[in-house]
């Protein structure tokens, strides 16, 4: 489409450029930038893929898979970066590393330096509802040798290796960044703007948390450091009977002291309290997912009755969990 310069050599106002610029918008037709909708054999929902930046792509699912199958893709050396935004952990093969699981609401970064193959089994029902973002290589190569950014350094490291996984702290930020990609209301070049800056400020917190994990190990130590991760692991995998403190302490091989402090300081956080957000996290899944009363998800969860549930439910999400039932009957 050709487009000519009305505009006055003598300059223009602003309200001039507002209806030459509409009067063009008459003659075009702008693209569909939300996830599109999609419906096979074996999934249905939405699903956004798209390069928003040389280098830089954008994703996006809420799907439902309807039949058992093996999906299998090898992709060239790239940074992966996947959040969870709702349900269940989910996991995936990386051939000759084993099993990556990306963990509700915690962001995973899977660096390759050489091409990977990825295999996951997908069972149904079951729905996957997550973002993130692709980084190749070529994304850095704008910067050339000049990148000084401690965030921007550390997302580069990935690919120095063969293959590498990071599972960072829950952030409330790229929490939202995410399901704003996901729910954006946004078509042609206003989308196409609004997904590069959402998912470049995505890039940037995910890079600002990745500094923070460098500050913290310098603080406490890289041996330290995975301890507490390992402890972390170990809760996310026990959470309806979690060990005692004194128990996980003696089975990462630090004292309970030592390991409180050091768990603070990683995730802003007790032990008890960082096992009640992922609690709350799981009546979430009960509410949306299984549609389970909220006296009953709270009784699943710990608590000892639906008014301290409720407390606790709206303290966390903002709103009270009644609402996530409303919501399913909407």
């Amino acid at each position: 489409m050709s487009v000519s310069h009305r505009i006055s050599a003598t300059g223009f106002t602003i309200s001039e450029l507002i209806r030459e610029s509409a009067e063009l918008s008459l003659g075009i037709h702008p693209a569909d930038m939300a996830p599109q909708a999609m419906e096979t054999p074996l999934c249905a929902g939405r699903l956004m893929v798209h390069e928003v930046y040389p280098g830089l792509t954008a994703t996006a699912n809420d799907v439902s898979y309807l039949s058992e199958h093996e999906l299998s893709v090898e992709m060239e050396p790239s940074l992966l970066c996947g959040l969870v935004l709702r349900g269940e952990n989910d996991m995936m093969n990386a051939e000759g590393y084993g099993q990556v699981t990306k963990r509700l609401e915690q962001p995973t970064v899977v660096g390759f330096g050489r091409s990977t193959r990825f295999r996951r089994i997908c069972k149904a029902p079951y729905t996957s509802c997550a973002a993130g973002f692709i980084l190749k290589p070529s994304f850095f190569d704008r910067f050339g040798e000049d990148v000084t950014d401690d965030g921007l350094i550390a997302l580069r490291d990935f690919f120095s290796g063969d293959f590498r996984v990071e599972t960072l702290p829950r952030s409330a930020r790229v929490i939202e960044l995410g399901q704003r990609n996901l729910d954006h209301p946004y078509n042609g070049q206003l989308g196409e703007l609004f997904l590069e800056s959402n998912t470049l400020s995505f890039v940037i917190e995910i890079a600002e948390l990745l500094k923070q994990e460098r500050r913290l190990v310098a603080q406490i130590g890289r041996r330290h450091y995975d301890r507490v991760m390992e402890a972390r692991d170990m809760l996310d995998a026990n959470l309806v009977t979690p060990p005692q403190t004194l128990d996980l302490a003696r089975q990462i091989g630090v004292n309970i002291t030592t390991l409180q402090d050091n768990f603070k300081k990683v995730f802003g956080t007790t032990i008890f309290g960082y096992v009640r957000t992922q609690r709350l996290l799981m009546a979430r899944v009960l509410l949306l997912d299984y549609r389970l009363s909220v006296a009953e998800a709270g009784y699943r969860v710990g608590f000892a009755s639906p008014a301290a549930f409720t407390a606790a439910y709206r303290r966390h999400f903002g709103h009270p969990p009644g609402k996530e039932t409303a919501r399913e009957r909407d």
